[in-house]
């Protein structure tokens, strides 16, 4: 065996064994043909798109550039970037072709070509590797690729549209130059995964695709910036007078306003408005006239533009309806109709067509506190009847809405119930007279608290347990009686609870409630099963 210190190569045996060496390193080296051409056919394909791509954006550079003699003032703009786009891109797509013919001359010497298309020594795997990486040429290739990158996604990233914040992401990823993992799942970086041992044909494909890639980018970009110029023309079948008033509602010895517009508007072109027989003065088509007569009313006129061709008047007619109202309010009590003292009644003002910022509310016997827009928290202080009243400042006149009274009453009385958690980790409120189906267990009335709220839930009042009386049949006929000091059962009451025997009466009384309201409850009798 070789290297066996009892048995020492020949010559001519280590000769064998480098030679070994030799031709399994070619072995692996060696690429595939079949992959090559393969490649070729990549970088082929890749070149007639390329082809088609710059033919496509010439008529698109063309056509943007004559939408600008048309109307350099709305297209200028779009124009001028979409000259950068080009600028750009041509850049980057020259540096890639340079980049491309240094790594032919190194594989291909004199014969390389300088459009970076014909590829010679397609098998060779170390003239990408060391231009690229060797030499750290790569980094600058790199940069760019990052710079362009950027520019291409930012650009379609301003726009709101759906499909162009789509075209944002994919070009982001596009020109990623960040680590990518190999088939075992580890982080390999750009550089190495383009230019590391690769055969020279692959690295040659993968530039071409990049230049590919931009000028696709620099179709879209054209595509989306001459889509611009397109969003501000003048284009509609059909063309309509459109009245937009402040509110169809109107209070009788108030105002109606309105715009009358253009569904469709062109800001080079000013029309002529008439309503009702005159001529507004505002080209923006702002107007106003007073409201009288209570009930249905129209509004009426003609808008005139002039036509492109014939620079006549064109007029488009437009009416519209509105309502001129008494003066009235809504007041609605949220939760019920009555408030209660010493509560936090819940009250909704409105009044039609007026916002609620402007109106006025007042309250003698409560205080009113605004929570939003309508919303108001009323507290009466007294027990007699409140009375809400709402007034308004229009156009520098103060106008009573009207009012609403309200009775007070003193909040009920809440209901006991015994909180505690199920099987299933739920939360249930036990009291016989309202779920009397749930069975109660000595594990539930052990772990159970006491709490005080309203069965119907209508009334959001908060109440605390101060303490309450547990009393517990002694067999004798008579009961012994424990106290607690909270919600909770004490640790006493908890010990006899789990000693008693079946069918144990069970009393919970002199339940002392604090909070919304200070009163004293009861609990029905509770028989342990």
């Amino acid at each position: 065996m070789s290297g066996a210190k009892n048995c020492p190569e020949t010559p001519r045996q280590k000769m064998i064994g480098m030679m070994y060496l030799v031709l399994t390193a070619m072995l692996a080296l060696n690429v595939s043909a079949d992959i090559l051409k393969g490649y070729q056919k990549v970088d082929d394909s890749l070149h007639e798109t390329i082809n088609s791509t710059e033919d496509r954006n010439e008529i698109l550079m063309k056509r943007i550039a004559a939408r600008n003699e048309e109307n350099p003032a709305k297209v200028g703009e779009w124009f001028e970037r979409a000259k950068e786009a080009s600028v750009k891109s041509d850049e980057l797509f020259e540096f890639i072709k340079k980049f491309k013919y240094e790594i032919l001359k190194i594989a291909d010497g004199s014969k390389a070509d300088p459009e970076g298309v014909n590829v010679g020594a397609q098998d060779n795997t170390h003239a990408a590797h060391e231009y690229a990486i060797t030499s750290g040429n790569y980094k600058e290739l790199k940069k760019r690729i990052d710079e362009y990158g950027t520019y291409v996604t930012s650009a379609f990233a301003e726009s709101l549209a759906v499909e162009d914040q789509t075209k944002a992401k994919a070009y982001e990823k596009l020109f990623s130059t960040e680590k990518t993992k190999n088939r075992e799942g580890e982080n390999i970086a750009w550089e190495m995964s383009m230019f590391s041992e690769m055969p020279l044909a692959a690295s040659i494909a993968m530039l071409t695709k990049y230049q590919s890639d931009i000028r696709s980018a620099e179709a879209d970009l054209i595509q989306y910036f001459m889509s611009q110029t397109e969003a501000k023309d003048f284009k509609v079948n059909s063309i309509e007078a459109v009245v937009i008033p402040e509110s169809k509602n109107v209070v009788s010895g108030g105002q109606y306003r309105g715009r009358i517009i253009l569904a469709a508007v062109d800001t080079t072109a000013t029309p002529r408005i008439v309503v009702g027989g005159s001529e507004l003065k505002d080209p923006k088509g702002n107007f106003s006239f007073g409201a009288s007569g209570i009930g249905d009313h129209k509004i009426q006129g003609t808008l005139y533009v002039k036509d492109p061709v014939t620079g006549e008047d064109v007029g488009y007619n437009f009416s519209d309806d509105y309502t001129v109202m008494a003066p009235a309010v809504t007041i609605a009590n949220t939760e019920m109709n009555v408030v209660y003292m010493g509560y936090s009644n819940k009250i909704s003002i409105s009044v039609p067509g007026i916002p609620s910022e402007k109106l006025s509310v007042s309250c003698p016997n409560a205080t009113l506190e605004k929570t939003g827009s309508g919303n108001y928290i009323c507290k009466p202080k007294t027990y007699q009847d409140v009375v809400i009243s709402v007034s308004a400042t229009i156009d520098g006149k103060t106008s009573s809405f009207g009012s609403q009274k309200f009775r007070v009453k003193t909040l009920p009385d809440p209901t006991a119930f015994l909180r505690f958690k199920d099987a299933n980790g739920n939360y249930v409120l036990y009291n016989p007279n309202i779920n009397s189906s749930h069975k109660l267990s000595r594990a539930n009335l052990q772990n159970a608290e006491l709490i005080a709220e309203y069965a119907d839930g209508l009334l959001q009042a908060t109440f605390r347990i101060a303490s309450f009386n547990l009393l517990m049949a002694d067999g004798r006929g008579g009961f012994s009686t424990t106290q607690s000091d909270g919600p909770n059962f004490t640790s006493a009451q908890r010990n006899n609870l789990m000693k008693v025997k079946s069918g144990t009466v069970v009393v919970i009384d002199k339940i002392k409630v604090t909070g919304a309201k200070t009163t004293t409850l009861s609990f029905p009798t509770i028989a342990l099963p």
